[in-house]
């Protein structure tokens, strides 16, 4: 039976909040737009930096002044309310300015990869029916002879120079091999859109807070893409709890290594760190070898970061020479790390003279990102945290409502003020993974196993789906799921079974493996590799090809029947 007011459940007891400060229990969360929220937290700060790129410093009052100049080009190329504009851009100073411009006009910013293949931006444009299109020259590169496919009518197109010191964007057009944009296609250079609105002056869009603002994506628990729908108070209320705990004071620096079209870095790294006045080190090609340049360079009080990519420190032989001494809080998301590794990368992060050890959380695109998080004495090695301040949470039987007790395993649910409206246009998926429980709650259920101690603090133990971080060519950090690429294998004729693995790797995270059953009349050889990479290059985008196919006679099964993917990972760890 579900839990009821008994006070025997987690979900009632809340034992998490002992951890929080009376304040951060109590103070209401902020009802305004994003823009809204970072306005009126730094507009009496206007000599203070912002964002770092390279070596430029952007104060808040440039910012803030950027943000006019772009909401003004937006509105004079007839963006308004509810608009919902496409922007794919890597971690560059526009991408902020273009976000909050689109916010403060009451539009819509569906943030996507910008390097995620032709056919699937050609879908992201055309289910949101976009009308306009931002983006950087990488993708510009990809979309520029398909722009016909979509129904965008002006295609903007934005340099990571843009931003740089003079010597510095000299330097990259020298270096860099970016294509001539073709204006006659509906392509227009970001100069040229921001010429556009030299003569308007665009008002802010009166709306609530309530109303959509973002639109993210992930592949949930199938890997198909969807779009996560999300208000600015979503936004805000993420913004609001992750920094409510701990001490923070204006012109500390957070160093944000993950691109934009990630929420753990949009949100979280970037607008939350500009909402309480911090400065924001934006690293569009972040290099993990060169991790101790960058704090070196920007002295960053703050990190939110990957696994793999803390994990690649531990092979760093020059590492031990970095004075980390300015870190207070640094974290990791986003999928999870064993022990041994957690003691090793804290081991070396006080040896080199860190104030604090890994903090960690858990979250989903569909809490707008970050929904656990952990402090000093709620921080034990194997676990993601506590539930955040205002979110609700709860350990269930799965596949049920019904609510387990304390250090029960079940699946894990969350509810409250980040949980997402839904998928864009698909309520049948929304409804999967969003159930009404008899508290009459709409709680998410995430598809991680896992229990919940006395003391409040979670630990994830298993996931009901598969879920692995990469890098494509690019450098771009992304989420792989293997089922997506095994429904695309399943459609190939020579294919009968087959599983896809994310194998580790120092240069991708993790690349795609392919175990494969071949059907009757096909012959493992080169040939048939060949032809099954060229059918998946023309169904999925380059990050996803497997790098290897590996044929089997059978695949191994569960007792229940379904392919045991655990055991070919094993497999696969005992060759290497």
């Amino acid at each position: 039976m579900e839990a009821q007011i008994n006070g025997k459940y987690p979900s009632i007891e809340k034992p998490w909040l002992k951890y929080y400060s009376e304040e951060a229990v109590n103070t209401p969360l902020p009802e305004c737009t994003t823009y809204q929220y970072i306005y009126q937290n730094n507009i009496t700060y206007p000599d203070d930096i912002a964002i770092i790129y390279y070596n430029r410093r952007i104060s808040f009052l440039e910012l803030f002044l950027n943000i006019d100049t772009v909401a003004n080009a937006f509105s004079a190329i007839g963006v308004k309310s509810g608009d919902i504009v496409t922007v794919a851009l890597p971690s560059i100073p526009e991408a902020i300015y273009i976000f909050c411009a689109l916010n403060k006009l009451g539009a819509v910013a569906n943030m996507i990869h910008p390097l995620a293949g032709k056919q699937e931006i050609c879908q992201y444009l055309n289910e949101v029916n976009s009308d306009v299109f931002v983006m950087f020259s990488g993708t510009y590169d990809i979309i520029k002879n398909s722009i016909s496919k979509t129904g965008v009518k002006k295609a903007i197109v934005i340099s990571p120079a843009a931003s740089l010191t003079a010597v510095a964007k000299l330097l990259y057009r020298i270096k860099s091999k970016e294509s001539k944009v073709d204006k006659s296609s509906g392509f227009m250079l970001y100069k040229d859109f921001i010429k556009q609105g030299k003569n308007t002056k665009c008002k802010e869009a009166e709306r609530s807070c309530h109303n959509v603002s973002l639109i993210s994506h992930t592949g949930g628990t199938t890997g198909e893409p969807k779009g996560v729908v999300l208000t600015d108070y979503n936004i805000n209320a993420l913004m609001y709890q992750i920094v409510c705990n701990f001490e923070h004071s204006r012109q500390g620096c957070a160093l944000a290594v993950l691109p934009p079209f990630i929420n753990y870095s949009f949100v979280e790294s970037m607008l939350a760190m500009l909402a309480i006045g911090y400065k924001v080190a934006l690293i569009p090609d972040y290099k993990p070898e060169k991790f101790g340049n960058y704090i070196n360079h920007y002295k960053p009080n703050i990190v939110l970061s990957i696994p793999p990519y803390w994990k690649a420190l531990l092979d760093d032989p020059k590492i031990f020479k970095v004075d980390m001494s300015c870190f207070e809080q640094i974290y990791y998301g986003g999928e999870g790390m064993s022990e041994e590794t957690e003691t090793a990368v804290n081991a070396l992060l006080h040896q080199c003279g860190s104030k604090t050890e890994l903090f960690k959380g858990l979250g989903e695109t569909e809490l707008v990102a970050g929904a656990t998080q952990s402090y000093i004495d709620c921080n034990p090695i194997g676990s993601v945290g506590i539930p955040l301040v205002k979110t609700d949470f709860k350990i269930v039987e799965p596949d049920t409502t019904e609510e387990l007790t304390y250090n029960c395993r079940g699946e894990l649910c969350f509810s409250g003020p980040t949980l997402m409206k839904g998928y864009y246009k698909n309520q049948e998926a929304t409804d999967e993974i969003i159930k009404k429980h008899s508290d009459g709650k709409r709680w998410l259920h995430t598809g991680d196993i896992g229990y919940v101690t006395e003391d409040g603090i979670i630990y994830v133990t298993g996931r009901i789906k598969r879920i692995f971080v990469t890098k494509g060519p690019d450098g771009i950090a992304t989420k792989m799921f293997p089922d997506r690429i095994e429904k695309v294998l399943f459609n190939h004729p020579s294919v009968n079974l087959c599983c896809v693995i994310g194998v580790k790797d120092t240069v991708r995270v993790h690349y795609p493996k392919a175990y494969v059953v071949l059907n009757d009349g096909y012959l493992p050889s080169e040939q048939t590799t060949e032809d099954i990479r060229a059918f998946c290059k023309s169904k999925l985008p380059g990050y996803m090809i497997p790098d290897e196919i590996e044929y089997l006679a059978t695949l191994p099964r569960t007792p229940r029947g379904k392919i045991d993917y655990r055991t070919l990972e094993k497999l696969n760890e005992s060759k290497s």
